[in-house]
């Protein structure tokens, strides 16, 4: 009795910390703050607008096709029918968060049978840096490729037909959420059936063959199903050959850079008294405890969790024209790595285990409200932008751009880098700079591309100027952030109709 009552417990505060952790700061604020969001929740506006909208038509064309970076695109669309598409951009966060939050708990359940304190120590992960850099569609592939890790491992050796019916329909909406997700997905299910299989040969006297049996037979012709029509649809729809020239490796030095500050970036500083020293004491924790002998990995998940590291290494910097494809790699490394450990059996008492489920959970709560309260701040800064947009009129053409003093970074806690795009759900404007390639279903059409190509930006390092004589008689607005770090000045021609802080915006 006591132990079912224990175990309910644990469900019901794990339960709570994950929908704390996604709910409390997305919902708390109006624009969360993450770099690329706003250019993706712009494009998501456009595409709901664009058939009743016959001015955006001339600037901006879709093409859906079977691309595999259309999570975003396929939920918020499908949304936008019922809801405004700033609030179907946020319940499309709160999957995404909630797939990240449940992915370390869902490994420690199928790898142990049961929830982990070190599992929970996975929640501190989930508001990362790649949630900061905003890269949507990636993080909710990689949220679905854990949580589909961790459902494989739970029926791996039993029910037949979700293994080879369920399963190939799985991978390939995995593969239509985002390509690196099935990758991660196919990459780690893989290799730890190769662990397991290897542990239960090696354990055998004497040593047999590595021979599969029926079962680990049948998995096989799984995962090949699982691969071939996410396959056939890439070659088929797959970048194009200037996409994937666009590869750079980026040096081992930087991959070694990059991974001895992993903790940093899964915890960045929302709030340099907590997340500082506990990104530190993390790593320090879990490794003396190793050593001691009190924590032990799955031996199975130790598999996968080298493959993504061997992945890691072996991954450009560039791929396919994206850049930081190693640095994104961090967040399912450590959400992997936390789901494969736990307290080993017999070394604690049942009361140390519930005090260490206890201290997590404030932990994490208290990280919730660290990260909401930054988030809050950024509502602050942003309003500038969101005034800003009422000095525009409906249907116009909006040049923007953002000085900088030097080779700044652009990342933040307060990102405001494509805010300037959130113009076009308030003002039906044309805006330059959306996110636009072969794999992306919006495009602009040939006057809007041209209109894009007047000037560099919209970031603009070192005092650069936007070019002033090609594009000041082609846009009616100009919203400019950071003026004064331009290194010429404004046209006389051009009307200031709105000052800020840090926001101009002038019209012809």
């Amino acid at each position: 009795m006591i132990s079912c009552l224990r175990r309910a417990v644990i469900r019901a505060i794990v339960a709570v910390l994950v929908l704390t952790i996604v709910v409390v700061p997305l919902w708390a604020v109006d624009i969360p703050p993450m770099l690329d969001y706003p250019n993706h929740l712009a494009r998501q506006y456009i595409l709901a607008r664009l058939p009743a909208s016959e001015y955006l038509q001339q600037y901006y064309v879709s093409h859906w096709t079977a691309s595999p970076y259309l999570a975003m695109d396929a939920i918020i669309q499908s949304l936008a029918t019922f809801i405004p598409i700033a609030t179907a951009g946020k319940v499309f966060l709160t999957l995404t968060l909630l797939l990240l939050a449940v992915a370390p708990i869902a490994l420690s359940w199928a790898a142990f049978g049961r929830v982990t304190p070190i599992a929970l120590l996975g929640l501190l992960f989930v508001h990362n840096n790649t949630v900061t850099l905003g890269f949507v569609n990636y993080l909710f592939g990689v949220g679905f490729a854990l949580c589909l890790l961790a459902l494989w491992i739970h029926v791996r050796d039993g029910r037949l037909w979700m293994r080879l019916c369920a399963f190939p329909v799985l991978a390939t909406l995995l593969f239509f959420s985002h390509l690196l997700g099935l990758v991660i997905y196919i990459l780690t299910a893989a290799t730890y059936e190769l662990g397991c299989h290897v542990g239960m040969v090696s354990g055998r006297m004497p040593r047999e063959p590595l021979r599969l049996d029926a079962v680990q037979r049948l998995n096989l012709l799984s995962f090949i199903m699982q691969c071939i029509f996410p396959l056939s649809i890439f070659l088929l729809f797959g970048p194009s050959i200037e996409m994937v020239a666009e590869n750079m490796y980026g040096g081992i030095d930087r991959k070694v850079t990059i991974f001895a500050g992993i903790f940093s970036n899964l915890m960045p500083a929302y709030s340099w008294m907590l997340d500082r020293p506990v990104s530190l004491l993390i790593p320090i924790a879990i490794l003396l405890l190793l050593v001691l002998r009190k924590l032990e990995f799955s031996r199975p998940m130790l598999w996968p969790l080298g493959a993504l590291l061997g992945f890691f290494f072996a991954t450009p910097q560039v791929l396919f024209s994206g850049y930081g494809a190693d640095h994104r790699l961090l967040a399912p490394i450590g959400l992997l790595f936390m789901g494969a450990l736990r307290l080993k059996p017999g070394t604690w008492r049942p009361t140390a285990i519930a005090t260490a489920f206890v201290a997590i959970a404030i932990l994490v709560v208290v990280r919730v409200v660290a990260v909401t309260i930054e988030w809050r701040k950024a509502d602050t800064d942003y309003a500038e932008y969101v005034r800003a947009f009422d000095a525009l009129t409906d249907g116009t053409k909006m040049f923007w751009a953002v000085g900088l003093a030097g080779e700044q970074k652009i990342v933040g806690l307060r990102p405001v880098f494509h805010l300037p795009s959130l113009a076009v759900m308030k003002r039906d404007v044309y805006v330059p700079y959306l996110f636009h390639s072969g794999h992306i279903i919006l495009d602009y059409t040939p006057a809007g591309a041209s209109l894009e190509k007047l000037s560099g930006g919209p970031v603009l390092p070192n005092h650069q100027s936007p070019d002033w004589d090609a594009i000041v008689n082609k846009y009616d607005y100009f919203f400019l952030v950071n003026e004064q770090l331009f290194d010429t000045s404004i046209p006389k021609q051009l009307v200031p109709v709105f000052k800020g802080n840090t926001v101009s915006v002038y019209g012809r």
